[in-house]
This record gives structure tokens, sequence and C-alpha cells, in this order.
């Protein structure tokens, strides 16, 4: 065999061992996500209706986070309202104490939800005053959701 053949061997199997890396790879997908949105008891104070939409993925959760004062006697709905259950549910809520170690001070409750299909749904709850004569609806918060 001639350099020259030699040479054009490597080269052939150098450029055929190539080929078969030369595709192009997606990278890894992640796997589900959460996804959390915080609304502070001050933010509360300077806006009653408040409104989010964002677009999740299957598998993925949503946390939602309210600031709330249960010495003013107001609290959240905990269960809260989904308009297409198919696609969203709640699997959990609970009411965190205050940061600050004082009389009145602001705490915060948090809502744990799974994405389950594709589609759309809103999910909302109200903070009042739960007893009969006590304040309704004085704040609200509604997330829209769509899942890809």
């Amino acid at each position: 065999m001639t350099r020259r053949t030699t040479a054009l061997m490597i080269v052939l199997i150098g450029a055929s061992s190539l080929m078969g890396c030369s595709g192009t790879s997606e990278p890894p997908k992640a796997g589900p996500q959460t996804t959390t949105i915080v609304i502070s008891y001050d933010e509360l104070l300077n806006q009653k209706h408040i409104t989010r939409s964002l677009t999740l993925h299957v598998g993925d959760t949503l946390q939602v986070s309210l600031g709330s004062n249960p010495s003013t006697g107001f609290g959240w709905t905990a269960q809260m309202q989904i308009t297409n259950p198919a696609v969203l549910i709640q699997t959990g809520h609970e009411v965190l104490a205050p940061s600050a170690d004082r009389p009145g001070a602001a705490a915060s409750e948090v809502w744990a939800l799974q994405v389950l299909a594709p589609g759309t749904t809103a999910v909302s709850t109200s903070y009042g005053r739960p007893w009969t004569g006590g304040e309704k609806d004085a704040w609200t918060f509604t997330a829209d959701v769509t899942v890809n």
C-alpha cells in the first residue's frame, strides 16, 4: 500500500466515524418543575383583586403563597376554586406562622396544586371573614393557567 492509499483510508474511516456523530441532539428534557407565585400581605393592602397568568407543563407543580393576617379575623378560603379539575388539582394547603414574633404580624397561606393534563383552567380563592355578617371576598386571587 502506498502512503497516499493509507492516508486516503484514514481520512475515509475518520469521516465515516464523524458521520454518526454529526446529527443534532436535543438538550435533555427537564423533569417536572415547581412554579411559585408569591403575593405579600403588603401587596394585598395595595391591590384587592390580583390576577396572574402562567403556562405550565403536565407534571409540574404550582405553589401559591398569599399574605394573610389571622389576627384580623380574615383568612383565605382553604379550598381553591378550580374551573377545570381535569387539568389541575389542589394537593395541599397550609397556614404559615408570622415571620415576626409580635402580635398582629402578617403571615402567609400556601397552596400546592398539581398539573394533570393539557388544557386551560383558572384557580381562585378569596380573603374575608367567614362568620355570618363578616366581610366576604374583600380580596381575591386568581391564576389563569395554560398547560402544554
